[in-house]
């Protein structure tokens, strides 16, 4: 179930009986919505998605706040690692296959090697998302000192027996 600012324009009565509907009887719901108390009673799970990347938080939208940054930094800390790791291992690998390339009795291990390293998925570390949304608005325009003018505007009731009365 996918829902949009599902808490506009209903009551109070109403977005209880939705957050009720969704904690207990709903399996999958995806919610995008402004209010925090609401997502904070709905969810367990935050998804963040940036720099083309989605990144999934087992935690309400309220701890994601909190701990988002620690998380990010945490997350790209162990990148960094496994990177230096990763271009270690690569860099020890080519330094085998350079130094035995062409000995006959290793042949069978610089083939194998080569063919780790080829099919080895490179690790990326994240770019740290440095954009900001900037919008601006020039000011409105006055729209005046009275928002209706009317003129010669009467009222008019009519009767269960068709007659009018002003």
């Amino acid at each position: 179930m996918l829902l949009d600012e599902p808490t506009n324009h209903i009551d109070i009565e109403s977005v209880l009986w939705l957050e009720d509907f969704l904690v207990n009887k709903a399996q999958t719901v995806m919610v995008i919505s402004h209010d925090r108390t609401f997502i904070d009673n709905i969810t367990n799970r935050t998804i963040e998605v940036t720099m083309g990347r989605i990144y999934d938080y087992k935690a309400p939208y309220s701890q994601y706040l909190q701990l988002h940054l620690q998380l990010r930094e945490e997350r790209r800390a162990s990148q960094l690692k496994a990177f230096k790791e990763q271009e270690k291992f690569i860099a020890d690998t080519q330094a085998f296959i350079e130094r035995f390339k062409g000995t006959y009795s290793k042949t069978n291990q610089v083939n194998a090697r080569e063919r780790r390293l080829e099919k080895l998925e490179r690790i990326e570390i994240d770019e740290i998302d440095t954009s900001a949304l900037k919008l601006r608005f020039p000011p409105a325009p006055r729209s005046g000192d009275f928002p209706v003018l009317a003129k010669d505007v009467s009222k008019a009731l009519r009767r269960a027996d068709g007659l009018s009365r002003r």
